[in-house]
This record gives C-alpha cells, sequence and structure tokens, in this order.
C-alpha cells in the first residue's frame, strides 16, 4: 500500500481534485445553457440593477442581447462564464458580449435600416447617416444607462460633419418640434447649448458653428475673425493687431506663447530692443518672419555703429 507522501498518489490526488473542477465547471455550464438563470445575481454593482430597470431596455431579456442565437452558441457560452469565474481567460470574449454585435440589435430593430427614425425630436435615417458605424457606437446606454461603463450617443457634432449646407436651410430636415425638451441630452452638444452656453460655448468645435450661426453672432462679443476658418491661423495677426480685436475674451496671454515663445502681440517698444532678441533666438522670429520682413528695413539701412540707437556720422545710410 503507498503511504500518503507518495508521489504518485499525490499526484493522483491533484489531478482528481482538477476533474472534479472540470466536471463541476461542465456541469454548471450546462445548468446555465438550460436555464440561464438571472444575470442580476452577479451583475448588481453600484446601482446597476436600478440603472437597468430605469433604461428602455427594461423588459428585454438579457440573454436576447448578450448571448450568441443557437444551440451551439448558447452552449459555449453558458460554459465560459463559470471557467472565467476560476480563470479569467476569456476577456476578449465578455468585451464581445457586452458590446452586443448589430446583428443581435436589428433582429428586433430590422426598420431602422430603411425607415427615417424619430426619437426625442430627432429624425435620422439609418441607412445614410449610419454608414460604418455600429449600433453601440450611439446607443451604448440604450439597456443599462448611467451604469454602462462607456456612454457613447448621437452628437450634432457627428452630424454636423456631413450636414452643413442642408443644415443652413433647413433645420426640420433632422429636427422635429425644436421643443427645449427634445435636445441632445449627452455629448459636447449639450455642454455647448445648455444652461451655461455663454460660458461653454467654445468647449465644441468652432468649426461647425457657421452651420446655424451667422459670423456677426460671434462678433458682437468677441470680436473681429469668429468663428475661425481654415486659414485663420495664417491670417491670426493681422486680426489681432486690429483695435476692435477681442482675443482675450477666449485666450489668456500664455495661450500665444505657448506657440511664439515671446509675448504676443509685440508691444509698442518692442521695435527698439528686437535685434537682441533676432540675435540671441533666430528661431522666435523665424516662426512667423518671413527674411523679407527684416531685410526691408535693414538691407537698405547700414548703419556704421550698430542699428539700435546709434546717429550716424559722415556719409549717413546707403
Amino acid at each position: 500500500m503507498q503511504s500518503a507522501s507518495s508521489p504518485g498518489l499525490r499526484r493522483r490526488i491533484i489531478w482528481s481534485i482538477a476533474a472534479l473542477i472540470v466536471i463541476a465547471v461542465l456541469a454548471l455550464g450546462v445548468f446555465n445553457a438550460v436555464r440561464l438563470p438571472g444575470c442580476g445575481s452577479c451583475h448588481d454593482r453600484n446601482g446597476f440593477r436600478v440603472a437597468t430597470v430605469a433604461a428602455a431596455h427594461a423588459s428585454v431579456d438579457c440573454q436576447w442581447c448578450h448571448v450568441p442565437a443557437g444551440t451551439l452558441g448558447r452552449l459555449a457560452f453558458s460554459l465560459r462564464q463559470p471557467l472565467h469565474m476560476f480563470v479569467p481567460i476569456s476577456g476578449g470574449a465578455e468585451r464581445d458580449a457586452a458590446a452586443v454585435p448589430d446583428s443581435r440589435c436589428l433582429a428586433c430593430h430590422k426598420d431602422v435600416r430603411t425607415a427615417v427614425v424619430v426619437s426625442n425630436g430627432i429624425r435620422i435615417s439609418h441607412e445614410s447617416c449610419a454608414v460604418g458605424a455600429s449600433c453601440s457606437d450611439c446607443h451604448s446606454a440604450t439597456a443599462h444607462g448611467k451604469a454602462t461603463s462607456w456612454v457613447r450617443s448621437y452628437e450634432m457634432d457627428r452630424c454636423l460633419a456631413c450636414h452643413t449646407s442642408e443644415a443652413q436651410t433647413a433645420c426640420d430636415l433632422c429636427h422635429e418640434g425644436r421643443r427645449t425638451t427634445s435636445r441632445i441630452k449627452s455629448g459636447t452638444f449639450a455642454v455647448t447649448h445648455g444652461p451655461q452656453w455663454r460660458t461653454t460655448h467654445g468647449m465644441g468645435n468652432a468649426a461647425t458653428c457657421g452651420v446655424c450661426h451667422q459670423d456677426g453672432d460671434c462678433v458682437e462679443c468677441h470680436g473681429p475673425g469668429l468663428p475661425h476658418d481654415a486659414s485663420f491661423f495664417e491670417t491670426h495677426a493681422e486680426y489681432s493687431a486690429r483695435s476692435d480685436a477681442e482675443c482675450e475674451s477666449c485666450h489668456a496671454k500664455s495661450f500665444c506663447y505657448a506657440c511664439h515663445g515671446t509675448p504676443m502681440p509685440h508691444a509698442a517698444r518692442f521695435t527698439r530692443g528686437h535685434a537682441r532678441t533676432a540675435a540671441a533666438q533666430p528661431a522666435l522670429c523665424t516662426r512667423c518672419h518671413a527674411d523679407s520682413d527684416c531685410t526691408t528695413c535693414h538691407v537698405m539701412h547700414v548703419h556704421p555703429g550698430g542699428a539700435i540707437g546709434v546717429v550716424p556720422t559722415g556719409g549717413g545710410g546707403r
């Protein structure tokens, strides 16, 4: 008879325990495949159940969205869940289940492919407006509300990537009713056009403002040059020098310094000492100035004692 300390006996014991665990996992998986007990028994952290009950899909069974269709798919899903509790090796599959494939959404929402859908005051044709997008790109919080780990929703800025000329003349192309209660409640547009819009509207994409707003709407508060167009980076110096410029209504002075490396715009006395700056850090000057900006003044005015503060005698400048 082998003793309890025998290597062979220990191996058999270890393998027997491992086999029992595997059998238990398989049995639990088959049980899950047959009955699929409530997911809420595990998924109830941080008010998950409460948020789910309050969401639009509260009456939809979890398995309709998160469990693959068909006997094999259901069995594989059910076996993977208990295994993942012991050996977390199926993270990728878990993420796939959480994201919910489009095919499961379209199993119930077939009409969105061809019909114009109206919801919360927004009219959309998915056939033309959602090309290349997944359902969860805009509707990730549909089933679990604020408990969703990564909330993604439709945003006005995304629509304006295509809707430029149409929106300028026909708001009703996409909007129905135009009521305050029908406005987008999430995303950038909800912030820039919310109750605090006077202080938050600059947080959005300024390139889209002109779709709905006239230039004069911005100029009234911000001065000339708003909204900035694509070429404004090259022309902003012209606007900043104007007496009615209001650059600092949006930008701190440090915003200019970050690019120019020197306080901007140049003070009135800057010209008297600019040669020292040009000699010490010429790269600062060439960020904005072409060589012709220097030669226009200096090539035709050569002073024997230097260009700054010296009155030449004799022949004078050439």
